[in-house]
């Protein structure tokens, strides 16, 4: 590929809150690969609080998916061709598909760039029509790796050459508002270690025993002189089970019932000394900040998922659904892998985090 006439770029990553957070590092790489380029990414409506303020890129086009907005067929259809324009419009040279579902494929041939670049996964046939669609080969499988460094081989094996060929941190840009905002909202709490606690997953299969949750919460207050700030997604059962966890506390922690931003989120781990909870979105956001994490791990596997940091502790005990690829445990209850999980080991790996300096906070570029 002629790396000095691509001009405008898309990335496209069309999933979750983090799994946009997954792509920051490659988007530094991107950029330092193409200083010159106008990069566009494009997301999920719900997720681009990820990459407000990113220094990497110069545009998030966001995607309304249908479930935001109610529409009708008639206004859908609508609405995809309007977004179909505004993709045109860029005249990309190089589109990069980090999603591997359709319509990532068919936006970027209908986008009309010259080269499309996509992932497939390995498990979709060869006579898949996005194998088509790619001009520039995208590996047919990827090797077992986190999915940061999955966007590097992604790039790698289709010839596109980077100047940084190492994944960095995850980039998180928390504005100094938002910053004073989380240490005006933790001054009746210092000048004693505040962690930043996240005990719910929006899929409750990924979640820790609430009486397990609540103990740990108390230990940290009245055994460590700690003080615990809690946070919670908007979803109706994601609150529910977090009310349940404070019900069983002795101690009560700071607790935002759902009612914060990502943004704001993201504030309060930045200005913490450290974060507990399960594999969630939150979980990367701390990851991303700079503080020490310590996180709860079952069905999802944290070789793929685990914090990305150097200060990142994963508990995990092996699941039979992951051994045998099997549905084998209930999803509607807590998951046996997780409860496996003992206080004692929780309690043992904050008293490692809280043994740390506090971390300076850091500036992610």
């Amino acid at each position: 590929m002629e790396l000095q006439n691509i001009q405008r770029l898309a990335v496209f990553k069309m999933r979750n809150i983090g799994d946009v957070l997954m792509i920051t590092p490659a988007l530094r790489a991107l950029r330092e690969t193409f200083p010159g380029a106008r990069i566009t990414v494009v997301v999920n409506s719900g997720t681009e609080a990820m990459l407000a303020n990113n220094p990497h890129l110069d545009e998030v086009l966001v995607y309304q998916r249908k479930e935001d907005n109610g529409q009708s067929r008639l206004n859908r259809i609508g609405y995809e061709l309007h977004f179909l324009r505004e993709l045109r419009k860029r005249k990309f040279d190089l589109t990069i598909g980090f999603t591997d579902g359709d319509r990532t494929a068919w936006y970027a041939l209908f986008c009309g760039a010259r080269h499309r670049l996509g992932a497939i996964h390995h498990s979709v046939s060869k006579y898949d029509p996005r194998h088509c669609i790619y001009n520039l080969s995208a590996p047919s499988s990827i090797p077992f790796m986190h999915e940061v460094e999955k966007h590097f081989y992604i790039l790698d094996q289709a010839g596109l050459k980077l100047r940084s060929t190492k994944p960095g941190n995850l980039c998180l840009v928390v504005p100094e508002d938002l910053r004073a905002w989380a240490r005006k909202e933790f001054e009746p709490l210092r000048p004693g270690r505040i962690v930043h606690v996240h005990p719910v997953s929006r899929w409750l299969w990924k979640c820790w025993s609430s009486e397990s949750m609540a103990k740990v919460i108390d230990w940290l207050q009245a055994e460590r002189n700690a003080r615990v700030v809690m946070t919670t997604g908007p979803v109706a059962r994601e609150r529910e089970r977090a009310q349940e966890i404070i019900r069983l506390c002795n101690s009560k922690p700071l607790f935002y019932d759902g009612n914060l931003s990502l943004s704001q989120i993201a504030a309060l781990s930045a200005e913490s000394d450290g974060y507990f909870g399960v594999d969630t979105a939150p979980m990367h956001m701390a990851a991303a900040v700079g503080v020490p994490v310590v996180a709860l791990f079952g069905p999802t596997n944290p070789a793929s998922w685990r914090p990305w940091t150097p200060q990142g502790k994963v508990l995990i005990h092996p699941c039979i659904c992951n051994e045998t690829k099997t549905e084998a445990c209930d999803w509607n209850q807590v998951r046996a892998c997780m409860a496996a999980i003992t206080v004692p080991e929780a309690q043992e790996a904050l008293d490692q985090m809280l043994a740390t300096p506090k971390p300076q906070s850091p500036v992610r570029s």
